[in-house]
């Protein structure tokens, strides 16, 4: 079975569309197999989405990092601001690039693993939970590492997939860490650095 995080070269790529309400505002995006929530918005997406644009849209800064962004959803509503894609997955970064075109973000798309040399006023993640604590404190400590003095990581974690030891971990990085909302079993943690 393949996962998200993968790239699968015999996977149909054949693009649909799909559509979404956020904060009363209607997203068509396309998806294919071979990536995360290939024909909806996820629940932890969703959420973060919705408490950043209602609570933080206007202290995010002006170059965003959106660190796993898949095929491009999870900021798609922020319009005025530099946005930079990394996602490990090929296929991801396509229908990105395609997605930030059609809904007129500007921003740019890699497909990396890992954060390239720039520093950020805000990072975005909802974390790959299937990738392992390994992998996900890795990129706790790049997006410390890559954050401007004072920036924030926004993240959404399900509290049964280790929100509080993520809180620890993020903490001993040296991060100031709020809990501003909990919502459906999922965390929305602010890490400012």
């Amino acid at each position: 079975m393949s996962h998200y995080y993968e790239n699968d070269p015999n996977l149909d790529r054949t693009e649909t569309p799909f559509t979404f309400e956020l904060n009363g505002q209607s997203f068509r995006v396309l998806s294919s197999d071979g990536v995360f929530s290939k024909d909806r918005l996820d629940t932890g997406t969703r959420i973060l989405c919705e408490y950043i644009v209602e609570h933080r849209a206007a202290d995010l800064g002006e170059n965003i990092l959106d660190l796993g962004c898949g095929i491009g959803v999870i900021l798609s509503r922020f319009h005025p601001c530099k946005i930079t894609g990394i996602d490990p997955n090929a296929q991801a970064c396509h229908l990105a690039r395609e997605n930030y075109a059609a809904n007129h973000v500007d921003g740019t798309i890699m497909e990396a693993g890992h954060i390239n040399d720039a520093l950020y006023d805000s990072i975005v993640l909802n974390p790959p939970i299937r990738t392992g604590k390994t992998v996900i404190y890795s990129l706790f400590a790049q997006a410390y590492d890559h954050l401007k003095e004072g920036g924030t990581l926004y993240i959404v974690i399900r509290k049964q997939h280790g929100a509080q030891s993520a809180v620890d971990y993020l903490e001993s990085l040296g991060f100031e860490v709020e809990r501003p909302l909990r919502e459906k079993g999922f965390w929305v943690l602010e890490a400012v650095k």
